[in-house]
């Protein structure tokens, strides 16, 4: 019975899975396409599985934010199955077999399109002879599960522990919790550690560029960790900023739609900087993928055999594309189902006197911040960092490649303007429906 109520709840709440689904099914064929590329090339050692080990980091950290969204949405039901006399431990087991159930079918298509991905690859330009290729989709279909596994483990866990400690009145109000602090103040320290690590970062750019080649291995070692702290401090102390100036109740933030805005971002901003964050980080993934794989298909650029060196640029391509894919869908995807769950405010907006028009460009400013935060710190690392390694690579490449790092900015930019009118566009017309009051 509870196996059945679980299928039956996931097919009802399809829609506000979706986010789920595509987060788990696009990185899942990310590691699948990774495993099949170590096999192939049978290599080993923690160089096969870091790509793999920091997408399923990545994952967990996304898992669990969306896991979160599923509780607040399913507060209520759940509060009503314990008032009905159902035990707390089996509300959690329906709700972590519903959501097993789900990540296990992702699972199933993420490896398959992992698979067709690193095949059409494969058997345009094979590198090595295969006889049996069930072998390796069976060996990759493995290591991806032990992946999967881990990934899911660790969710649950946490997703049990919270689920343990929450009461029924707690239930019936966690949807519309919203998050705050006790000291408003707060923002100010992570301001001045954002300073400090975006410092340290700068230092470790420099290093890279001005010590000589022998020394080179310290800053390279050491740059990521002030990376992803100057990003996470960075999100702390502009969601917090943000949300001090709310509070404090100042006279401009009641003009126009200000507050309105302000308050849509700073509900859930504890939330918001860890996720703005993992996108940041993914933002500049994919903008490396991209200027590495467009160099290595550069003829001039000699470093393995042509056709190895080829296929390594090709799939750094894709690996970039993949990236951009995550990260403009699940933003999207997040943005579509507040829409669809704020339609009654906009209803209540339409009766104070807005027009479907001035709606629509409220629901569309909120649509171009929550695609445009993750891309601030981002852009302020790439402005920094690029012109001072295109120097280095200036002395270190060909002559025919001078200010190819730059060039090859601009290209990035590029495909991102791209992508972003497309998915803009998909948003703002998929977020009609729920506008017009009749609807």
């Amino acid at each position: 019975m509870y196996l059945k109520l679980s299928i039956r709840n996931a097919r009802r709440s399809f829609i506000n899975y979706l986010l789920y689904t595509a987060a788990m099914t696009v990185l899942l064929a990310i590691i699948e396409v990774s495993d099949c590329i170590a096999i192939i090339g049978e290599s080993s050692g923690f160089h096969a599985i870091s790509l793999p080990l920091l997408i399923a980091v990545i994952q967990i950290v996304l898992v669990g934010y969306i896991d979160t969204f599923m509780l607040k949405q399913r507060a209520k039901e759940f509060a009503n199955y314990l008032l009905l006399g159902m035990e707390k431990k089996r509300v959690t087991r329906l709700f972590l077999c519903e959501v097993l159930l789900i990540g296990f079918f992702c699972y199933l298509a993420g490896t398959a399109i992992g698979f067709a991905v690193y095949g059409f690859w494969y058997f345009r330009e094979p590198l090595h002879e295969m006889n049996h290729w069930g072998f390796l989709y069976g060996k990759s279909m493995f290591y991806t599960f032990m992946f999967f596994g881990f990934i899911e483990a660790v969710c649950s866990f946490r997703l049990r522990k919270r689920l343990s400690k929450l009461k029924i009145r707690e239930l019936m109000y966690e949807k519309n919790r919203s998050q705050g602090i006790k000291n408003i103040g707060n923002y100010k320290k992570w301001g001045i550690i954002f300073l400090l690590c975006f410092v340290c970062l700068i230092g470790c750019i420099c290093g890279i560029v001005f010590l000589p080649e022998v020394y080179l291995v310290y800053p390279v070692s050491a740059a990521a960790i002030p990376l992803i702290l100057s990003v996470f401090a960075f999100y702390k102390w502009v969601f917090g900023c943000l949300y001090a100036q709310r509070r404090m109740k100042s006279v401009k933030i009641y003009q126009k739609d200000i507050l309105y805005i302000t308050a849509n971002i700073t509900s859930d901003f504890k939330t918001s900087a860890i996720v703005n964050t993992v996108f940041c980080v993914c933002f500049l993934f994919s903008a490396c993928s991209f200027i590495t794989g467009i160099l290595m298909l550069q003829p001039e650029l000699q470093l393995f055999d042509m056709a190895m060196q080829r296929w390594m640029g090709t799939s750094q391509i894709c690996i970039c594309i993949v990236f951009l894919v995550i990260y403009f869908s699940i933003l999207s995807l997040q943005q579509m189902i507040e829409v669809r769950q704020n339609s009654k405010n906009n209803q209540i907006l339409h009766y104070l006197g807005k027009s479907n028009k001035q709606i629509e460009r409220l629901v569309n400013q909120q649509t171009a911040i929550k695609l445009t935060a993750p891309m601030i710190m981002a852009l302020l690392i790439l402005l920094f960092c690029i012109p001072l390694l295109n120097g280095k690579m200036n002395l270190i490449l060909p002559a025919s490649l001078n200010n190819i790092l730059l060039k090859l900015a601009g290209k990035f930019g590029a495909c991102i303007i791209i992508f972003y009118i497309c998915y803009f566009g998909i948003v703002s017309a998929m977020s009609k429906r729920y506008i017009n009051p009749s609807a």
